[in-house]
C-alpha cells in the first residue's frame, strides 16, 4: 500500500495558503480537501465537527515536530475513508510555541487509528530530507507539490521505528552550566529530565528533576523517620551555598539510554516499559542527538492518535 492512495487527487495537494493563525489554517486546508462530494459520501459529518475534531487534539498537545512541520490529525466517527492534505503557509503560523510553515493533515475512521501513525510516520520519513523540504516550501502549485512526493518511495511497508514517533532536540545544557541554570529551564518550560551534551552535540549525561532536587539534601535527610526535631532546619541550604559554582556534571547521570533511529517500536516499548527508562535518545551515525522518545511520544502517537 502506497501513502498516496489516501489522497483526494489535486485537492490534497495545496501551496502557500495565506493564514493569520492556526485555526484558520486548518479551517482553509479544510475548505479545499473536504468539499461536497466529501460530506455527500460523509453525511454525518460536517466541516465544523471536523474542524473542532482537529482543535481539539491539537489542545491536549500540539502537532508540532520541529522543523516548522506540523502533522494535526483526528479520529472521526462515520469516516468513510482515511484522507490526507499536504499544504504549505506563505507564512508560518504558530501550533502551540513552534512555527509551522508545512502541515500534513490526516483524518482516519475512528475504527482504522492503525493508520494514522502509518500515514504521520511515512511522511516524517519524507519530510526530514532537507533538500525536499526545501523544494516542499519553494513550489508554488498544487502540481509542483504532488510531483515532489510522487517521486519519492511513499509506500507503507516500512516498520515504525524511532525516527517516525521521536521529538526533535529542543532544551539541552552544556557540562560546565551552573545547577541553578538547570533548574530554571526546568521550572519553566515544565521539564523532568536534560540531556547533557559535549561540544560535538554528543550527550554525556542526563540531569532529571529528582537528582537536582536530590542534589541539595543533606545526606542524613534520606534517613530521618521523622522531622520533628529539626522541623527550623532549612533543607537546601547546600543550594544556596554551592549553587553559583556547582556544575551540571557534578549532578548529572551518565547513565542515558541511546538508540539508532531504526530502534522499532517494538523494543521502544520494552525499553520504556520494562526496562523503565525514563528517555530515550536517538542519536544518528555520528552519534549526534537528533531525537527523544519518552512514554508521553507514545501516548501521543501511538495510543492517544
Amino acid at each position: 500500500m502506497d501513502i498516496l492512495n489516501y489522497a483526494r487527487k489535486e485537492r490534497s495537494w495545496q501551496t502557500q495558503v495565506v493564514a493569520k493563525d492556526r485555526d484558520e489554517a486548518l479551517e482553509l486546508i479544510l475548505d479545499t480537501l473536504c468539499d461536497s462530494a466529501f460530506f455527500e459520501v460523509n453525511q454525518e459529518l460536517s466541516k465544523q465537527g471536523v474542524l473542532q475534531a482537529l482543535i481539539e487534539r491539537e489542545s491536549l498537545r500540539s502537532t508540532a515536530m520541529g522543523l516548522e512541520i506540523s502533522f494535526p490529525h483526528a479520529r472521526l466517527e462515520n469516516l468513510d475513508h482515511a484522507l490526507f492534505a499536504i499544504a504549505t503557509l506563505k507564512e508560518p503560523v504558530l501550533f502551540g510555541d513552534q512555527p509551522t510553515r508545512i502541515v500534513c493533515l490526516v483524518l482516519v475512521p475512528a475504527s482504522d487509528p492503525a493508520i494514522s501513525l502509518k500515514l504521520m510516520a511515512r511522511f516524517s520519513q519524507v519530510l526530514l530530507k532537507e533538500d525536499l523540504r526545501k523544494l516542499v516550501l519553494d513550489a508554488q502549485t498544487p502540481k509542483e507539490l504532488a510531483a515532489l512526493f510522487h517521486a519519492e518511495d511513499t509506500s507503507l511497508d516500512h516498520p515504525i521505528c524511532a525516527r517516525d514517533i521521536m521529538r526533535l532536540p529542543r532544551w539541552s545544557l552544556r557540562e560546565d552550566a551552573s545547577i541553578s541554570e538547570c533548574a530554571r529551564m526546568m521550572s519553566n518550560y515544565p521539564l523532568r529530565a536534560i540531556p547533557v551534551l559535549d561540544n560535538q552535540e554528543k550527550i554525556v549525561g542526563e540531569v532529571t528533576a529528582d537528582l537536582l532536587f536530590q542534589y541539595g539534601l543533606p545526606d542524613f535527610f534520606s534517613r530521618l523517620k521523622s522531622v520533628s526535631f529539626v522541623a527550623e532546619f532549612d533543607p537546601f541550604e547546600k543550594y544556596f551555598a554551592d549553587e553559583r559554582d556547582t556544575q551540571v556534571s557534578h549532578v548529572m547521570s551518565r547513565e542515558v539510554r541511546i538508540v539508532p533511529p531504526e530502534y522499532t517500536i517494538m523494543e521502544i516499548v520494552f525499553d520504556l516499559a520494562i526496562r523503565k527508562c525514563s528517555k530515550l535518545y536517538v542519536v544518528d551515525e555520528s552519534g549526534s542527538w537528533i531525537g527523544t522518545v519518552t512514554k508521553g511520544t507514545i501516548l501521543d502517537n501511538v495510543i492517544n492518535i
